[in-house]
C-alpha cells in the first residue's frame, strides 16, 4: 500500500510537490520512489509476487480486487 504523496504517484493530484522548499521534496520523492523499486526487485528476486495498491485507488475497489486476484493463487 503506497500512499500517494509519499510515494508520489505519477499524476495524481495527491501526489503535488509542496510549493515550500521544493527541491527537498523532489530529492525526497525520488529517493522514496527508488528505495520502493529496490524493495519491490528484492521481493521479486526471492520469488514473491508484488501488487501496488495506491491510496487514491482505494476508491475503486473493483479495480484493487481484479489486480490482486490475478496474483493470488486459485484456491
Amino acid at each position: 500500500m503506497h500512499g500517494c504523496f509519499w510515494h508520489a504517484h505519477l499524476d495524481c493530484p495527491r501526489a503535488r510537490v509542496p510549493v515550500s522548499n521544493g527541491r527537498f521534496w523532489e530529492m525526497k520523492f525520488a529517493a522514496n520512489r527508488a528505495r520502493d523499486a529496490a524493495a519491490i526487485r528484492a521481493l521479486r528476486g526471492r520469488g514473491f509476487r508484488v501488487a501496488v495498491v495506491w491510496e487514491c485507488e482505494l476508491t475503486r475497489l473493483p479495480l484493487v480486487r481484479r489486480r490482486l486476484r490475478r496474483l493470488l493463487p486459485d484456491t
